[in-house]
């Protein structure tokens, strides 16, 4: 009898999993998946800028492993490992468990494929549908509810936005929405106001990819998932956040990178160091030649958040160089990166 009751249980578990249950939670996220600010399946390209380079938390490649970064780095970066692998399979079970949803509150079924400017949405699970594309240019959209209201957009086709800005009201989460997109997403921010789009995208078709173009303003947007397809990230200026994948409640930096050197070897006049600080304090750049002597240093203070010092390259003379990055924060705690080095040539 206890054999059969655990096959049961194992059989229910199994159905909820694949999304078989009426009333499926709309949140089969696992915690490998909510670690990634991108996850792709072919490849995941990033482009920055000098001196302000692209830098993620953590981006993911699998079952691929192509990365690649032009003025642009991941702190953390998994290419078909465990982690992404892992990451890959949980991405598989969020795809299903969306298609599964079953709404808590009357379905929103757009007559047109833009939205209306505003939504008053109860708790629970509010699915937002489209019979076509979504496709949003200098908009924007409210959604008022609260903390335990979950929004799930399942546009038939694609999502195309431009200069949107999605707008949550009354304590939604961002990490509470949800973009389940069949084919490609198309993001792009190219005026000067700021903007966001929260929430994770999500699309299984094909090869289709997710892009994500910034070139003016300033844009925070959330987790970019394609489970067939590319993730590509432009910054040519302005700015790009993601929101913090666990919670959705500020910028993910729970552990700062020992900072970056761009570019290397530096031939110009000026070198830019990036780093992040996990909050408020002073940051101090201790840069050194070959024979330990003190060639530069940066005193700043700086707020929690992704930064850039630049450095005066110009002055000095062609080599290696050395640099320890520490981090002194209000409250007393410390950060001491290792010794790494840069190149410059002239």
């Amino acid at each position: 009898m206890n054999s059969i009751r655990s096959m049961s249980r194992l059989f229910v578990a199994m159905m909820f999993v694949m999304g078989s249950v009426p009333g499926v939670s709309a949140q089969t996220m696992g915690s490998t998946l909510a670690s990634f600010n991108i996850l792709a399946n072919t490849a995941v390209t990033l482009t920055g800028t000098v001196p302000l380079p692209l830098v993620l938390n953590r981006v993911g490649i699998s079952p691929f492993t192509a990365f690649n970064p032009t003025n642009a780095s991941a702190i953390n970066l998994h290419q078909n490992d465990l982690t992404a692998v892992n990451g890959k399979a949980e991405g598989q079970a969020l795809w299903i468990s969306l298609a599964g949803a079953v709404g808590s509150n009357p379905d929103i079924n757009l007559a047109t494929n833009v939205l209306d400017p505003a939504y008053i949405v109860g708790g629970g699970i509010t699915l937002i549908k489209s019979a076509t594309d979504i496709t949003e240019t200098d908009d924007a959209v409210t959604f008022t509810g609260d903390a335990t209201s979950i929004l799930i957009f399942q546009p038939q086709t694609f999502i195309s936005f431009t200069n949107f800005d999605i707008l949550l009201a009354g304590g939604i989460l961002p990490s509470n929405v949800y973009w389940q997109v069949p084919t490609s997403v198309d993001i792009t921010n190219n005026d000067a106001a700021p903007r966001k789009t929260p929430g994770t995208f999500i699309n299984n078709t094909g090869a289709q990819n997710i892009t994500v173009v910034v070139s003016d303003g300033s844009l925070r947007i959330g987790r970019l998932v394609s489970l067939q397809g590319e993730v590509s990230v432009t910054k040519s200026a302005g700015t790009l956040d993601f929101d913090y994948p666990a919670n959705g409640t500020g910028v993910f930096v729970p552990g700062c990178s020992d900072g970056l050197f761009y570019p290397s070897p530096a031939t110009g006049a000026t070198g830019t160091f990036s780093y992040c600080m996990e909050s408020a304090g002073d940051v101090n750049i201790r840069v050194y030649n070959v024979i330990g002597d003190l060639a530069a240093k940066i005193e700043d203070t700086k707020a929690a958040g992704q930064h850039a010092s630049t450095l005066d390259t110009a002055r000095l003379a062609p080599g290696v160089y050395l640099y320890i990055l520490e981090r002194s924060y209000v409250g007393g705690n410390k950060s001491r990166s290792k010794v790494k080095k840069f190149v410059v040539k002239h």
